[in-house]
């Protein structure tokens, strides 16, 4: 069979949910007022720019589509410094959604995205302040096809990167360290399925994809840069081994995969 495969990624950028995805508010207009604090999207701003931005910019393959899930009601100056920034990188396409169940917001935002000419569609996640190697692309449109295959070239069948890096402060310090998770990371997990699926990536929590889909794991390659930081939402875990690399060795890996040494990833309050 001859595969056509379209990628196309989604990241969350302050979108007001309905429902128990983001508990603990007692109104949307609570959430909103929450999301849009100034000085909680000025943090939010800084680790997409020095993060999430570069790495979409930087990729080795520049065909894919990668949309940015807006919250209609953000300030407008937000959203226009939003477009700014994100006018030089060509692979975004920024979609505005009112507040709504989380799952499906996302799914009618991936249903904006044409999908003729394509038999299939390999959708990823990411988050705003996470980083993906430059490489990401290009290898996720190699291994894609060949692990569906597998199991048969019409089951949706997952993707997942398990070795990168976590950054995090420790005692007024910046610590980056490599790690192998145990099941898959948010960052980076996909799944291809024939483009008659009309489910996408965000289905099922990242952590089971395997309870769930045919899975195939990259061990071999550092995918991500994972930001512990006081503005997750959820609660930064791994579930896989710490590896232990000298501080050299990590350099020449970031070097190699993010195009930036180990001084510039620095964190961000």
């Amino acid at each position: 069979m001859d595969i056509r495969n379209q990628v196309i990624g989604l990241i969350r950028f302050s979108f007001a949910t309905i429902g128990n995805f983001y508990p603990g508010f007692e109104t949307i207009e609570d959430m909103e007022a929450f999301l849009f604090d100034p000085e909680r999207l000025e943090r939010r701003f800084r680790l997409f720019e020095v993060y999430c931005l570069p790495s979409l910019a930087q990729q080795t393959d520049p065909d894919f589509t990668c949309i940015l899930l807006v919250g209609a009601n953000m300030p407008a100056a937000w959203k226009d410094r939003l477009k700014e920034m994100c006018a030089r990188v060509p692979a975004i396409r920024i979609i505005e959604a009112e507040p709504q169940h989380h799952y499906a917001g996302i799914r009618a935002a991936f249903a904006e995205i044409p999908s003729e000419g394509f038999t299939h569609r390999t959708t990823f996640r990411f988050d705003d302040d996470d980083a993906l190697d430059n490489g990401f692309i290009a290898r996720l449109k190699d291994i894609a096809p060949k692990a569906a295959a597998v199991g048969g070239i019409d089951n949706p069948t997952a993707i997942a990167h398990n070795l990168g890096f976590y950054l995090e402060r420790r005692d007024d310090k910046t610590i980056v360290y490599p790690t192998c998770e145990r099941t898959p990371i948010s960052v980076g997990a996909a799944l291809i399925a024939p483009v008659s699926w009309r489910d996408n990536i965000y289905k099922v929590d990242h952590r089971q994809l395997p309870q769930f889909f045919n899975a195939w794991s990259d061990t071999q390659h550092y995918a991500y840069v994972r930001t512990i930081h006081q503005d997750n939402k959820a609660n930064p875990h791994r579930t896989g081994e710490k590896l232990q690399l000298p501080n050299k060795e990590i350099d020449a890996i970031l070097r190699e995969n993010f195009g930036r040494k180990l001084g510039a990833f620095k964190h961000i309050d």
